[in-house]
């Protein structure tokens, strides 16, 4: 029995452990030296991470005879990988003569008799792969040990993507903080001097580049002109005297063109692959890849910002790009304010007025971001803090349970089981709520359409919800057209979100004895959705702000204030809308309305 070999609490312990490691490395250390030494007692145990061109690199090892970081695994060469791929779940060979599916290199250098191999899965991606095995001689592992490794795996996961998430907002905060300073410090700066010191300052920070250039755009002459340099691989007056040579204008240059033209940033990671730049320009200073940003002011481009990449190819993400233009934009104000008031002959009192204006704005929008970091800041804490460990615990302890590896569970508490599971990936879903929400607003999220029948949904929901409806004694009446043809193409997933939004709000603010109703009707190929409850109701003077994100009507109610949020923008990409009438003391009516998707 894995009882046996282990306690239940010990298992519990290992999970605590890992969720304590705020350092992947650490993690994965601890991950692997677990399953060795306290689940399977196999002689080896390897973690592999995912490459970016689809391979498998050794990372963290138990012990092995060779240099587990030297090792890579090649789906294309491994049949037994590609299957666990394929399947992204678990699979065992217990024989390795016999089925010939593992790479034979590998079985030979290792000297594998049978191995157990098992995907761990991040955010619905393989982030990497496990494998289990002896040197030398078959495992003796026992169904219950794989359950409990298999089990054990799913909590690192978890814990994984925590701090996957952890590090995605450190950085976001970085950043914020980042583009916080250099507007400060840039609303500080008057002259032309200290604008260019400022930008050059930051833009290093922000682009991780040594090179950067400022060059200035004559309407008149269509010419490109360079203007001010920051650069460790060639001097200013190197820079102008190969510029005057090239003579840069938006006729022999399609990049610059669009740039200037479309008032857009760009990126190229091989510039001679790609026809727009001109060649000649990226030869003479030995260019490889290149970001290009406008500078404009009063609505016209006056310049533009380069940031070679001098000897070498890189590679740009959209993320690095936005963030670059910021800062551009932030400086293309601040510099052309500062151009203006040394070079234009106005009267002090004109000047006086126009650098207060700017000014006025830049610190209006320094006190918008410091707002901002700080809600940020604070959900970020709570967020990490109050749920990760105690959700990722349950969660581990829900999934043993479920297994039967304690015990046989009757049929009750099976129900309770699944019951508890599924309200328990709802709530680690809610973590996740606002990395959604960014990628809402930044226009990179996209919805899984699929057919389902929507009374079905409406029962899912209720199946989740129920044990909250009995606590407080409420009744939930459920008003379907069951006699229509319910199949809407929809993203699932993100449509039972709302509903459990709408559900879990009118839960919250009924009292007990209370009454919610959910109502659909199919008409012209629009499905529309109502949830009454006639609990405390929302105030005239709160309800401008119901569907602001962080928003809470009642802040005596614990929540993040995304959930409305969230679930406003959902309904609007699947093509519907969403309002509410309320009334304090007598209740509220949430509708929306979704296109059922049919021709």
């Amino acid at each position: 029995m894995v009882m046996e070999l282990m306690s239940f609490q010990k298992l519990f312990q290992m999970t605590k452990v890992i969720n304590s490691q705020f350092e992947l490395s650490e993690i994965l250390q601890v991950f692997v030296d677990a399953i060795a030494g306290e689940i399977t007692q196999a002689d080896l145990v390897g973690f592999f991470l995912k490459q970016p061109d689809g391979t498998f690199k050794g990372d963290k090892g138990n012990k092995l005879p060779v240099d587990i970081t030297e090792l890579l695994i090649d789906p294309k060469e491994d049949e037994f990988v590609r299957d666990i791929l394929r399947n992204q779940s678990s699979d065992y060979i217990s024989d390795t003569s016999v089925d010939l599916r593992l790479d034979q290199s590998k079985r030979q250098l290792l000297k594998i008799k049978s191995i157990l191999g098992i995907p761990v899965i991040v955010d619905n991606e393989v982030f990497g792969l496990v494998f289990v095995h002896d040197f030398g001689k078959p495992m003796n592992i026992t169904p219950e040990q794989m359950e409990v490794t298999e089990a054990f795996v799913n909590m690192a996961s978890v814990a994984i993507r925590n701090i996957r998430m952890f590090e995605q907002r450190q950085l976001l905060m970085e950043k914020q903080q980042l583009l916080l300073d250099a507007t400060k410090a840039l609303s500080e700066s008057l002259s032309v001097k200290d604008v260019l010191n400022t930008f050059f300052h930051y833009m290093r920070k922000a682009s991780g580049s040594k090179d950067i250039g400022i060059h200035l755009y004559n309407e008149k002459e269509h010419t490109i002109e360079p203007y001010q340099l920051s650069s460790e691989n060639v001097t200013m007056d190197e820079w102008k005297v190969k510029h005057r040579e090239v003579k840069l204008t938006i006729e022999n240059d399609r990049l610059l063109y669009e740039v200037i033209t479309e008032k857009k940033s760009a990126a190229i990671e091989d510039v001679y692959a790609d026809p727009r730049p001109n060649h000649k320009a990226f030869v003479s200073f030995d260019i490889k890849s290149i970001m290009v940003f406008p500078l404009v002011a009063k609505g016209s481009v006056y310049g533009v910002v380069a940031i070679p990449s001098i000897g070498k190819q890189r590679k740009y993400e959209a993320s690095l790009l936005e963030f670059c233009q910021s800062i551009s934009d932030a400086t293309a104000t601040a510099l052309s304010n500062a151009q203006h008031t040394e070079t234009l002959d106005h009267s002090v009192h004109e000047r006086s007025i126009e650098l207060q204006q700017a000014n006025f704005k830049l610190e209006g929008l320094v006190r918008e971001l410091e707002h901002l970091n700080e809600l940020k800041s604070d959900f970020i804490a709570t967020l990490s803090h109050e749920l990760r460990t105690p959700i990722t615990a349950v969660k581990g302890s829900v999934d043993i349970l479920g297994k039967g590896i304690l015990g046989d569970l009757n049929e009750s508490q099976k129900d309770l089981l699944d019951i508890a599971a599924k309200s328990i990936d709802r709530l680690l879903d809610q973590v996740n709520e606002l990395l959604d929400f960014a990628k809402m607003e930044n226009g990179k999220f996209e919805l899984m359409y699929t057919e389902a029948d929507f009374n079905e949904i409406v029962k899912e929901s209720v199946h989740i919800v129920q044990s909250l409806i009995n606590k407080k004694k409420l009744v939930l009446v459920v008003e379907t057209e069951s006699e229509i043809d319910s199949v809407v193409r929809v993203d699932k997933q993100r449509i039972l979100q709302i509903l459990l939004n709408l559900l879990s709000n009118a839960i919250k603010f009924t009292p007990p004895l209370g009454v919610i109703t959910i109502k659909t009707k199919f008409e012209d190929n629009l499905l529309t959705v109502e949830v009454h409850d006639n609990g405390i109701g929302i105030p005239l003077e709160k309800q401008k702000n119901i569907f602001t994100k962080f928003y809470q009507a009642n802040n005596q109610i614990n929540g993040t204030g995304l959930g409305l949020a969230i679930s406003k923008q959902l309904i609007e990409l699947h093509g519907g809308r969403i309002w509410f009438d309320s009334s304090e003391g007598q209740g509220s009516v949430f509708k929306f309305t979704l296109p059922t998707g049919k021709e």
